[in-house]
């Protein structure tokens, strides 16, 4: 339960973000974060009914055991992948965005601090005529 509050609490944080700049990769894995919650708290309720399975003999305890792992590696495949991608969108929040076609602004230690031989260091000013 408290996988849900935190996914629809990144959810709306991370909507609001995207108008500061926050990558919708983060939207997406708290959309995933979401969903796999929600499965996983149907499936907590749908595993209530597995001594009924087992005494109705329409399954046996392999069978049984094949329905879990089917259910429970996707599921955690998909919590897993959730987590990943917020880790993923926080380190590309960390660097600077990239904006393509244009080189990056350079800073201050970029520009040459003297004049290059052969040119004066500051232009000439005109004179005004006489």
């Amino acid at each position: 339960m408290l996988l849900l509050v935190v996914g629809l609490l990144g959810l709306i944080f991370s909507i609001k973000g995207r108008s500061k700049g926050v990558s919708g990769l983060m939207v997406g894995a708290f959309v995933v974060m979401i969903v796999t919650t929600a499965a996983g708290i149907v499936w907590q309720f749908v595993l209530l009914n597995v001594p009924s399975w087992s005494t109705s003999n329409d399954l046996s305890f392999d069978e049984i055991r094949w329905i879990f792992m089917g259910v429970g590696i996707p599921l955690d495949a998909a919590a897993v992948l959730s987590w990943l991608l917020v880790a993923i969108a926080v380190v590309k929040a960390g660097r600077p965005p990239r904006r393509p076609g244009f080189a990056p602004h350079p800073g201050p230690a970029d520009y040459p601090t003297a004049a290059q031989p052969g040119f004066l260091s500051h232009p000439p000013t005109q004179q005004p005529p006489s």
